[in-house]
């Protein structure tokens, strides 16, 4: 079977440490507060629905990298058009969340079982070169960064509410 190359063990572990990062950021959110808007219009809801539906676009792209013969054009992701597009207003937090957390331990399964050259494989988005190792990173940098979004989004709401 083929070994996670070393240099990548600790971005793997970022990257599945996400969905628990989350979780704990939106602990005890009531529902008032999951649609409540913050800073540049997004509120938990959101942000959770956003992660799922980026998650989903990472593991198609993760999966065409690796199936495909060549380095495949992948799907392009406008954040914006899809929280206005697909009604994130109108969708279930706790699915989003449930979604997200299903999707990270599949793509971290999957990626533990590559080896060197399965991270070094391609994909084109909008013009320009992915390997499966920057999807991993970002990834994981794209949970963290998240979490601290909602836990920001989260302190700033309970400060309007007192």
């Amino acid at each position: 079977m083929p070994r996670l190359p070393d240099h990548l063990e600790t971005a793997l572990v970022r990257y599945a440490r996400g969905p628990s990062l989350v979780r704990e950021a939106v602990r005890g959110a009531g529902p008032a507060e999951l649609s409540r808007p913050g800073v540049g219009g997004w509120s938990v809801r959101d942000v959770l629905v956003h992660l799922a539906d980026a998650e989903l676009v990472r593991a198609a792209r993760l999966r065409f990298m690796l199936a495909d013969e060549a380095a495949p054009v992948l799907p392009s992701f406008e954040e914006e058009r899809w929280k206005r597009r697909l009604h994130y207003l109108w969708r279930s937090p706790e699915a989003a969340l449930a979604l997200y957390d299903a999707l990270v331990f599949s793509n971290a399964e999957l990626l533990r079982a590559c080896d060197a050259a399965a991270f070094a494989r391609r994909g084109i988005v909008e013009g320009a070169e992915l390997t499966v190792e920057e999807l991993l990173r970002r990834g994981a940098e794209h949970g963290e960064e998240h979490a601290a979004q909602l836990q920001t989004l989260r302190a700033g709401q309970a400060g309007r509410d007192s």
